[in-house]
């Protein structure tokens, strides 16, 4: 547990030190445009002033120059209009051609009041008289600076969702592989000794027949080892073919008399099996320990209390639990609930349950669990989900393609 709070931790902090990154570059880079801006306002404040000064001349020579040589080189949108607000020059604002004067001053009042929203315009005054007013945008360099960020926030973001997919599925497939191998090398080590002690069995009975009861529950423990080598085989094997058809309720009711074998006399925790019989394809031997599993985490979560364990198998959803969910599953599906009066599950703890090596036992390998999904999902095609949990009640279910 203390592993995995440390990786939630780090992904924390991860995150807000890409915020405090992000956050820095808008700033930055907004900075960087408000000064262009500032800029700009002095340079037009100069050629307003250029202006003023040409305009309190009685030559129009220095006002044509201001027009011709210097309006003309600048790199923001400029539109200057009279005092009574009609447009009489502008610079970097296109106007469609071939219209007519009516629609240019139209189409200009929209550009000078967009532009008003953004700059407030530059008055040039002879004496005490407005002679011309300028109107201005920002230049493309101070557009362009403005979306740079979100365009650097998004290529940069799409990077990380791309390599995070890619270790994503490259880390998934080593767990895969370290899945498949382990549980190969534990069948393959498993083998050996079971059929040595199938032989010893065998060559006892003959010498010992008084002793056939306790050679018979030594001959079902040696079986049960086979049965645990044979899941590893073919937990650890390729998931296509290799099904029978499989009656869920019968497989239940199996896995339901494992347990109730082994409770102790003085426990009180019954395990009940209810719903009706569903034939689907599926590795028996597989999906019995996806069971045992969930009954067996149920048992644990029963502890210190009268526990009751409902083990329900259908074609749907039981009555009152989640129907939305049911229908989203489609037809052809088989069910199985297991749910238990136990303390229940976290919040903090829901979403780590199914990942390996997690467990809120103080001796628990968090490998259970994990297991039973990648029989259900990867082998089964199915799906294995914690449909609630709460102190006194937790349903665990599983889903199976009926075909």
């Amino acid at each position: 547990m203390a592993l995995y709070r440390y990786t939630v931790n780090l992904k924390t902090g991860l995150f807000a030190l890409g915020i405090l990154i992000v956050a820095a570059l808008l700033w930055y880079s907004q900075s960087l445009v408000r000064e262009i801006q500032t800029n700009e306002r002095r340079l037009l404040d100069l050629y307003a002033n250029m202006i003023a000064k040409a305009a309190s001349e009685e030559s129009g020579e220095e006002l044509s120059f201001v027009f011709d040589e210097v309006i003309r080189h600048i790199q923001f949108p400029v539109v200057i209009t009279s005092p009574e607000g009609d447009a009489v020059s502008w610079r970097n604002v296109e106007v469609a051609a071939g219209i007519s004067p009516d629609e240019e001053q139209a189409y200009l009042a929209k550009i000078i009041e967009r532009m008003d929203r953004v700059h407030n315009p530059v008055d040039v005054r002879y004496g005490d008289r407005v002679v011309t007013r300028i109107h201005y945008g920002d230049s493309s360099i101070v557009s362009r600076l403005r979306w740079l960020p979100y365009v650097e926030i998004a290529v940069v973001g799409l990077f990380i969702l791309l390599g995070f997919a890619g270790f994503t599925m490259i880390r998934n497939s080593e767990k895969r592989s370290i899945w498949v191998g382990m549980a190969r090398e534990t069948a393959h080590q498993l083998g050996t000794p079971v059929s040595s002690l199938m032989g010893w069995i065998d060559l006892l009975r003959g010498k010992a027949p008084d002793k056939a009861e306790a050679l018979d529950e030594l001959e079902s423990d040696v079986h049960r080892l086979e049965q645990i080598a044979d899941r590893f085989h073919k937990v650890g094997s390729s998931p296509a073919g290799g099904f029978e058809p499989l009656d869920l309720r019968l497989l239940a009711e199996s896995s339901a008399a494992y347990f109730r074998r082994r409770l102790p006399a003085s426990s009180e925790t019954t395990i009940n099996v209810s719903g009706e019989s569903v034939t689907i394809p599926g590795a028996e031997t597989l999906l019995q320990w996806v069971l045992e599993n969930l009954i067996k985490n149920a048992l644990d979560a029963c502890q210190g209390r009268k526990g009751i364990i409902q083990v329900q198998v259908g074609s749907s959803a039981p009555p009152g639990v989640a129907r939305r969910a049911s229908r989203s599953e489609g037809p052809g599906v088989g069910l199985i609930e297991v749910r238990d009066n136990g303390m229940g599950i976290s919040t903090r703890d829901r979403k780590n349950i199914f990942r390996p090596g997690y467990s809120t036992k103080a001796r628990g390998w968090g490998l259970g669990l994990s297991l039973a999904r990648r029989i259900v999902e990867d082998i089964h095609r199915g799906k294995l989900r914690l449909v609630s949990s709460k102190p006194g009640e937790t349903v665990i279910r599983v889903i199976l393609p009926a075909s």
